[in-house]
């Protein structure tokens, strides 16, 4: 972490009201600082998406999504994973605009999509598991 280094980014600009009628959301968008923007009413969602690249930049929008709640986050290929109507965690596709039930139900707003990322370091500084493996050489004096 000596080489990490920390700022503070702006968040996306803008109008007056925005935030009456609409809601942002962070995410990462292929390993970039992303931006999701949605309007807060109605059945026919639409969705913008922006990242950060040295400033914001709108990269396209997604139009007329129809029996979506919200977004959760970003899939292989732009894939979204999305919250639907009916309380559902679907796929939208962009390339084709369908969406896919994935088959997981929860009560409304409690889904959220997390980023794992695996890694040897153990959690909390210390082993996990009590086990110990050792491993010699094959051909060895005790084998």
């Amino acid at each position: 972490m000596v080489n990490e280094r920390f700022s503070t980014l702006p968040l996306p600009e803008f109008d007056e009201g925005f935030h009456i009628s609409y809601h942002y959301e962070l995410l990462n968008f292929n390993g970039l600082l992303g931006a999701i923007v949605y309007p807060r009413e109605g059945t026919l969602k639409s969705f913008d998406i922006l990242v950060m690249s040295g400033s914001w930049t709108k990269l396209f929008s997604i139009e007329s999504v129809p029996g979506v709640e919200r977004p959760l986050g970003f899939w292989k290929n732009g894939e979204l994973f999305l919250e639907s109507s009916d309380d559902e965690l679907v796929l939208f596709d962009p390339s084709t605009r369908g969406l896919k039930n994935l088959g997981f139900h929860a009560y409304k707003g409690t889904m959220h999509i997390i980023a794992y990322a695996e890694s040897l370091v153990p959690l909390n500084g210390r082993v996990e598991h009590g086990e110990l493996v050792l491993c010699r050489p094959v051909g060895g004096p005790s084998n």
